[in-house]
């Protein structure tokens, strides 16, 4: 990949932090191609549905006890579990049910930041503490904010291990709150300054299997609705937020970036309209193989059939560069390894032929370890660049092989209204306390058909239906 010099986009000396300002402040529901705002439809019907899964997630109970100790203004309300609480925790705790399950949203080549979770709920927070926002003017902030946080991810070349989706994300979810708050351009730029101050978020907690990944995740809508808060008060954050000499890019990507991405096509072409929706809950590398392995597992009847190997063949240089998804636990003991474990994925789609929120952690299911501890992967010489498959072989001496084709959700093979509406509904089915189904048809109704949506509110007031605490 080409690296860039760690200096500022030589077009202009204006910081892209004012530039992506007067383009959030600026742009009305008009402005944006119906495409666009389908998209951001899709995005919040997806995201809001990981939430709702999300809400009795591990984790989330210790955040919903820390900030109900500590009190405050009872101000925005808690998908499901229905507390209100301060906007910056609940946005907080909104975002973490939303990654949660890892089942939200992926802008693939931004370096797989997950946009939504954190635009969402730091857009439902302001919408529920200003009051009056409606369906569309959360479309519209949602849509912007989507193409605030992937800009900034396609123009980071250098991956130093930051969590995109929290580094970059706040950027996005500030974008949103600081459009629904109703912030002037120039409150918008110390907005993102405000932001750039509390930017964070590893990816260590992947490998160490950290409930850390999802608070994040809610670290980074927390952040927005402060510093929209905060900016909307006149306090100032940094003005020259992502060229300056000790700016975001400078500082968090100095080996790789280009600042040109940022305001390329800016106001014509939305970055969120090339959103990946997840079949699976776990890491979006996985899911090609995933595809593949629900294939072998039905053509060759694996349920019934033992395997003896299981064989990854890609290409050197693609093997070599992703050779560590393939080292993951095969024998998981909690949440977060069986989502980050490809071997133990693909043991799921093998074994078991679905990979589901209630696959993810079948820890002592003898047929999925079984299949996990056989995946093997080896590098096939003269295959082109990104070539995959995998070949089962089974005891009996059948065998079969899948070539790998673009993943499940991505723009290439997009999962249709239909499956979104199923995951959804899956979703709703795992969440904290169970969700009225007729709520839970107006839900989803009310997203994709964002007009009739008078008060933006309402999404949550719905996912309390059926709530016994209330």
């Amino acid at each position: 990949m080409e690296k860039r010099l760690n200096m500022p986009n030589t077009k202009t000396s204006v910081d892209p932090a004012h530039t992506l300002a007067a383009h959030v402040i600026n742009t009305s529901i008009g402005d944006v191609p119906f495409a666009s705002l389908t998209a951001a439809r899709l995005d919040i019907l997806d995201t809001f549905g990981a939430m709702l899964g999300g809400s009795g997630a591990p984790g989330i109970d210790q955040l919903v006890r820390v900030t109900r100790r500590w009190g405050g203004l009872e101000e925005v309300t808690l998908a499901v579990i229905g507390e209100k609480m301060p906007a910056h925790h609940a946005a907080l705790i909104n975002a973490a049910m939303g990654h949660a399950l890892d089942f939200d949203d992926t802008y693939d080549e931004g370096g797989n930041v997950h946009p939504g979770t954190s635009v969402l709920a730091a857009g439902l927070a302001i919408s529920e503490s200003v009051g009056g926002i409606s369906g569309e003017q959360l479309v519209l902030a949602v849509t912007l904010g989507l193409d605030v946080s992937c800009r900034l991810g396609l123009a980071a070349h250098d991956d130093r291990g930051w969590h995109r989706t929290a580094s970059f994300g706040i950027f996005g979810a500030t974008a949103a709150a600081g459009k629904l708050i109703g912030l002037s351009v120039e409150q918008m730029v110390h907005a993102f300054g405000i932001a750039y101050s509390q930017a964070a978020g590893n990816r260590q907690c992947i490998v160490d299997g950290a409930l850390t990944k999802r608070f994040q995740a809610g670290q980074a809508a927390h952040g927005a609705v402060l510093s929209a808060v905060l900016a909307k008060e006149g306090f100032t954050g940094s003005e020259n937020v992502f060229a300056g000499r000790f700016g975001f890019f400078p500082m968090y990507q100095p080996d790789g970036y280009d600042l040109s991405i940022i305001d390329r096509d800016l106001g014509e072409d939305f970055f969120g309209d090339r959103i990946s929706f997840k079949p699976y809950p776990c890491v979006r590398p996985s899911h090609a193989y995933i595809d593949a392995a629900i294939k072998l597992h039905s053509e060759l009847d694996l349920r019934q059939t033992p395997m003896e190997s299981v064989t990854i063949r890609m290409d050197p240089e693609t093997l070599a560069s992703r050779y560590n998804i393939f080292e993951g636990v095969t024998k998981p003991t909690q949440q977060v390894e069986a989502q980050f474990s490809v071997p133990y994925l693909i043991g799921c789609a093998l074994a078991l032929g679905r990979v589901g929120i209630a696959q993810i952690n079948c820890f002592d299911d003898p047929s999925v370890l079984a299949a996990a501890a056989l995946v093997n992967a080896e590098d096939c010489q003269g295959a082109k660049k990104g070539w995959a498959e995998i070949e089962v072989v089974c005891v009996d001496g059948r065998f079969a092989s899948v070539e790998l084709g673009p993943a499940s959700g991505s723009p290439e093979n997009p999962l249709s209204i239909e499956q979104l509406n199923d995951k959804f509904r899956d979703c709703a089915a795992h969440a904290a306390h169970s969700v009225d189904k007729t709520a839970i048809e107006k839900m989803m109704a009310l997203i994709l058909n964002s007009d009739g949506l008078v008060d933006a509110a309402d999404l949550i007031k719905l996912s309390l239906s059926s709530n016994p605490l209330n």
